[in-house]
């Protein structure tokens, strides 16, 4: 998978890790090539990049309870007064699905559409109206792609029902994430992911396991020292695979170091024009391809701004 915008989703959706039993490198779709060997480039139809990356690196492996007939959804949030309502209208199409999904379909767009995205729109600093007319969604019965539960193609997002609105949480801070950084160019690869979702949920009071990632979850103490260790011993296309997945993980645990409002100027420090003090040296710059000068900009951005420094040699971190 190239490098976009965790797990661009993680433009993946947290979907087929555990179903299918793998924890840290599993198969699972989101919004992205598997891979490719062109530039950066950013677009409404998602981004490729000149470091290819699996999608199983780049998703955190605590993914949302398995939806059954039997689980009660949670209260449908409400809209922070503070937030400034959508700014941009919401669309959602349920037209596949049994008549008794269809009811959810209401209430997980006007979620998402109400509260997730202007919280979103407010740690990031990016209104979706600067680059779509609208956000479309469409809810179909079955995976929209091979290993894929969720995909962000800019205004467009396609969903499983079972990861959307089956939820318990039925609303969307996954895919909707991929749309905000394709549409700003920022730095994507579900880097963020883990950082921008967990500071959503505790806004939202959703500290459930498979949601809010807690400092202690296993992904990010023996799953990090486990990539780690794989990452010494790789090269090529392998390394670039674990970085990104160290990467999106050292970025969450600093969400618990640093807190939430960290996260709107180390975000917006990779949306172009970067303003890089020095290039990316060549180490950095052969792990990263295309995605080094953004990489470097969120290293710059961490040291200068909050004295906080990752240190992942075998990365160039």
């Amino acid at each position: 998978m190239a490098l976009q915008k965790r797990s661009g989703a993680r433009a993946r959706m947290r979907v087929k890790l555990v179903l299918l039993g793998m924890w840290i490198l599993a198969a699972v779709g989101c919004s992205l090539p598997v891979s490719s060997a062109a530039a950066p480039s950013n677009s409404a139809a998602g981004r490729t990049s000149g470091v290819p990356v699996t999608p199983s690196s780049l998703v955190t492996p605590t993914l949302p309870p398995t939806p059954t007939e039997t689980s009660a959804p949670t209260p449908t949030p409400t809209a922070a007064s503070t937030l400034a309502p959508s700014d941009l209208p919401f669309t959602i199409d349920c037209s596949a699905l049994a008549e008794s999904s269809k009811p959810n379909c209401g209430t997980f767009l006007a979620a998402t559409r109400d509260v997730v995205y202007p919280i979103e729109r407010e740690l990031t600093g990016v209104s979706l109206s600067k680059c779509y007319g609208e956000i479309h969604y469409t809810i179909l019965p079955t995976d929209p792609g091979p290993a894929a539960g969720g995909y962000s193609s800019g205004a467009t997002i396609t969903y499983n029902q079972r990861y959307s609105v089956d939820l318990p949480h039925r609303y969307d801070v996954h895919e909707i994430l991929h749309s905000i950084s394709t549409c700003a160019k920022a730095l994507d690869a579900h880097i963020f992911h883990g950082m921008i979702m967990n500071a959503v949920y505790d806004r939202l009071g959703v500290h459930d396991a498979g949601y809010f990632e807690s400092r202690s979850a296993g992904n990010l103490n023996a799953g990090l020292k486990d990539l780690q260790a794989q990452a010494g011993k790789a090269s090529g296309t392998d390394l670039a695979n674990l970085c990104v997945g160290i990467l999106s993980r050292k970025m969450t645990i600093a969400y618990f170091d640093l807190g939430a409002s960290a996260i709107t100027p180390l975000y917006r420090s990779t949306i172009p024009p970067l303003k890089n003090a020095k290039s990316p040296d060549a180490g950095l710059a052969a792990v990263w391809g295309g995605y080094a000068q953004q990489v470097e900009a969120l290293l710059e951005s961490l040291q200068r701004d909050f004295g906080y420094a990752l240190s992942v040699p075998e990365c160039r971190l």
